[in-house]
């Protein structure tokens, strides 16, 4: 979509920078083959070290090691969400008038401390531990909300425009694949190093306790932290930035203005509506999933491990879906996509609720396929549509929304969980006596699975129906007409 100047006869477009008054004029800076060569890379190399971390393998037992309860678990993913939802859309709109590279490199310094403190987190000290695990999912969450949409923004509106939908594509599987590659390592790494079993096998390190092989993969994603606040400040900012617009008090109400004429111009798209929506149904769902994993490999009596191993496979077959969605995007509708990653995504929650132990659990993990299927490809899909109808001067502003509207979503799941959690905790309390805190986990969670799928399919037929009533097409008409007005 190409980039226009405020429309009197539409005052729901925000004004592009060329609009501004003179006292604001904006700078921008040139755009050459090296700047997009640089940006491209630093892109690339900062989602791989932002996004890739050693402790994913072991994320819920983690938390649960540490002396966390369920709910509690819960509770912290909530604030984590509710923290994200606060700063989201106010930090989008701060990229898009104070300049993208600022947002990022907080964000990459925010991880800095946010990994910091979960090294020297207390194990098993009751409120202390759980208030620390407070304060970091907050960090945590604003860390994401700074980064989120002003990353991509940045090195988007920095593509040739001629060809930008096309290298954004390229862009795109390149970053999959390297993901893949990248999460594969630090997976097994993760994984493996958390097991004081496998490490004392080894005999490389001697003779080492539990709590040492707790806090090795968050040592490790410390030093990632550290990597990708240097990669942060590679970037090279050529979106506009308003020059006259220097106090924090100007700044703030042009943030606020950005934001509401945003919000404004989503709720007139049809297009970009469905596709916020959609994102984050599917999106919540499967979090949900990745967000218990560990402690689902737990149930099915899997060692902790080989949580890392599981996950590498999940980064294999990352690299075969790089291939495959690219190629879907020329050959599938986007409703036909869209519905492929719902299918998916049923398919998923449906196979886990089984709690298939045959194989001595392996049969179970092939249910979990279709979840590392379907994350991946909604986000491509999502960010190849929605950049497709966001306009470049609220390019940040409008993805900064998808990713508050998912975080709520994510926010909301969570708290079902931690609602559904306590209940059962409650309603089967007889059956829980007697068991240990690790048992009494996965048996709660063997418990709660059962309901997952008829919940996200009974949404997800509602959303579908809705749409239908309402514009009287599906997302691909929607994308169709948005196109045809633009």
């Amino acid at each position: 979509m190409s980039d226009q100047s405020h429309d009197p006869e539409n005052p729901l477009r925000p004004p592009s920078a060329d609009a501004l008054p003179p006292e604001s004029a904006p700078t921008a800076l040139p755009v050459d083959a090296a700047v997009v060569e640089r940006n491209t890379r630093t892109f690339l190399w900062f989602r791989v070290l932002f996004n890739s971390r050693f402790y994913y393998p072991i994320y819920t037992i983690l938390f649960l090691d540490f002396g966390l309860t369920l709910e509690q678990f819960a509770m912290l993913n909530l604030v984590w969400a509710a923290s994200i939802v606060i700063f989201e859309v106010p930090s989008g709109a701060l990229a898009d008038k104070l300049g993208r590279k600022c947002l990022v490199v907080f964000s990459a310094a925010l991880m800095v401390l946010e990994m910091l403190l979960l090294c020297l987190m207390p194990i098993d000290a009751g409120k202390l531990t759980f208030y620390l695990f407070l304060v970091n999912r907050i960090i945590s969450g604003l860390a994401e909300a700074c980064c989120s949409g002003a990353d991509e923004a940045l090195v988007y509106d920095t593509l040739p425009p001629g060809d930008r939908g096309a290298s954004w594509t390229r862009v795109l599987a390149r970053l999959m694949r390297w993901q893949s590659l990248a999460f594969m390592c630090v997976a097994l790494t993760g994984g493996a190093t958390y097991s004081a079993d496998f490490m004392n096998r080894l005999g490389i390190f001697g003779t080492l306790t539990r709590e040492q092989c707790m806090r090795i993969p968050l040592w490790l994603n410390f030093g990632m932290a550290i990597a990708t606040l240097f990669m942060s400040l590679r970037f090279i900012d050529t979106h506009p930035r308003l020059s006259g617009r220097t106090s924090l008090t100007a700044l703030t109400r042009a943030s606020f203005s950005q934001m509401y004429c945003t919000a404004r111009w989503i709720l007139r798209s049809p297009a970009a509506i469905v596709l916020i929506l959609t994102g984050l149904l599917y999106d919540s769902f499967t979090r949900l999933f990745y967000t218990i994993g560990s402690n689902y490999y737990r149930l099915l009596g899997i060692d902790e491990a080989c949580n890392g191993l599981i996950l590498a496979g999940s980064a294999v077959i990352g690299i075969g879906t790089a291939l495959a969605v690219e190629k879907l995007m020329g050959v599938l509708r986007p409703s036909q996509n869209m519905g492929m990653v719902a299918g998916l995504i049923t398919i998923g929650l449906a196979g886990v609720a089984m709690r298939v132990t045959a194989w001595g659990g392996w049969a179970g993990v092939l249910f979990v396929v279709p979840f590392w299927l379907a994350m991946r490809a909604l986000h491509y899909f999502l960010s190849q549509y929605l950049n497709r109808v966001a306009e470049s001067s609220h390019r940040a502003t409008v993805l900064s929304f998808k990713g508050l509207t998912m975080n709520l979503a994510y926010a909301a799941v969570m708290s079902f969980y931690g609602i559904q959690t306590a209940w059962l905790r409650s309603s089967e309390s007889a059956g829980l006596v007697g068991l240990s805190k690790e048992q009494t986990d996965v048996e709660l969670l063997a418990l709660a699975m059962p309901w997952w799928p008829w919940i996200f399919a009974a949404l997800a037929a509602a959303l579908f129906i809705a749409v239908r009533l309402r514009w009287r097409c599906g997302l691909s008409g929607l994308l169709e007409q948005d196109q045809r007005a633009s």
